[in-house]
């Protein structure tokens, strides 16, 4: 039987696969709209998160841990439903917000229940965070890498089938995942706080929190900006090949840095994530598909390896007692960056061109990363 911390990171798990599984058909729901409207689609995503995040932070003290997840899961589940029966620009755009509400519930909830899970088993209180950090950013990251590179497979053995097939097992491993979580405990004794809270943001961990700013906002102009370039350039799939590189990369990454503290993290991640960005940047902008490929790796190895996990647990750690709060507040940050940078890329590469708004976008960047890491030192 899989054990109860497990169930939750395969909860995490199925729920971010919503993400990128459509992620290799975007240039053909977009149609050619361009960058801008398409990284409009993306955002909703992380607009949504940032928006509601009064309310998702608190909700589970309020409605309990499982709960919380089982509705964020179904959510992810329609995400997938909407597309597999409605393609294109609109249907994504909606889709977003449904990953963004599910995803929302989630993440807050399952680094709290996992590690009070595990505080139930024996673990103390700093384990037990890094326990639940490592939860979250696990099965986060294997699903955000591995979403796109079974659609990208799907999408060469049945070229013509639409939708994917993936997109129909996806939903049969919701279903699944929802009966594995129904039968565990609950972990809130009785709810708590008010029904709306602002999210947390503990005494010394906003500088690492601040650190998602440039690692997401990178990955999602790997998203979006990048694989329309490509996509304009007759590439349509390299950049979900670089997507699903990066990210996998970072999840393994992430295995090897489990018992690494997270300032130390932190501080060798935000190098990293500026020479991966350059590598990815110039690699896209001279056509070098083995650049592209090889900057995607380095940026999954900063930006969902080092930051993300670093960063995420200084946050749980920062407020034992209010974890789900502290996670929200880290997660605003990380989608702040995650939809106002491929934003504001998008649309300035569709008004300025693409080479001199990735080239600005790196030596930003570089600017802000240095500044950070002399803020952790």
């Amino acid at each position: 039987m899989l054990a109860a911390p497990r169930r939750v990171g395969l909860a995490v798990f199925a729920a971010g696969l919503s993400t990128t599984l459509p992620l290799p058909l975007y240039a053909e729901y977009a149609a050619g709209a361009g960058a801008g409207p398409l990284a409009a689609a993306f955002a909703c995503y992380a607009a949504v998160l940032i928006l509601t995040a009064p309310l998702l932070g608190p909700l589970p003290d309020r409605i309990g841990r499982r709960a919380c997840m089982m509705a964020g899961l179904a959510l992810t589940g329609g995400s997938t439903l909407l597309l597999a029966l409605w393609p294109g620009l609109l249907p994504l755009a909606l889709a977003r917000l449904l990953q963004g509400l599910g995803m929302g519930c989630v993440a807050n909830a399952a680094g709290a229940w996992a590690a009070e899970l595990a505080e139930r088993e024996g673990s103390g209180p700093e384990a037990a965070s890094r326990l639940g950090a490592g939860v979250v950013t696990t099965g986060t990251a294997l699903s955000f890498g591995t979403g796109s590179l079974l659609t990208l497979l799907a999408l060469l053995v049945a070229p013509e089938w639409r939708p994917p097939v993936v997109f129909w097992a996806h939903l049969a491993l919701v279903g699944m995942v929802l009966a594995l979580l129904a039968p565990l405990p609950e972990t809130l004794p009785a709810p708590r706080g008010g029904w709306l809270r602002l999210p947390l943001f503990p005494r010394g961990t906003l500088a690492g929190s601040l650190g998602m700013l440039p690692a997401w906002g990178l990955t999602g102009v790997v998203l979006t900006t990048i694989p329309a370039n490509l996509a304009a350039a007759g590439q349509g799939q390299a950049g979900a090949w670089a997507v699903a590189l990066m990210i996998l990369v970072g999840a393994a990454t992430q295995q090897a840095l489990r018992r690494v503290a997270p300032r130390p993290a932190l501080l060798m991640g935000l190098p990293v994530l500026v020479l991966g960005s350059g590598l990815a940047i110039s690699g896209a902008l001279g056509g070098m598909l083995w650049l592209l490929l090889l900057g995607g790796a380095v940026l999954g190895t900063a930006a969902y390896g080092f930051v993300y996990l670093g960063g995420l647990a200084l946050a749980a750690a920062g407020a034992p007692h209010e974890r789900p709060r502290a996670i929200a507040g880290f997660f605003v940050i990380a989608h702040l960056g995650f939809s106002a940078v491929p934003l504001a890329v998008g649309f300035l590469a569709d008004a300025v061109g693409t080479a001199p708004t990735l080239v600005g976008l790196w030596g930003a960047v570089a600017l802000f990363c240095g500044a950070l890491w002399l803020r952790l030192r």
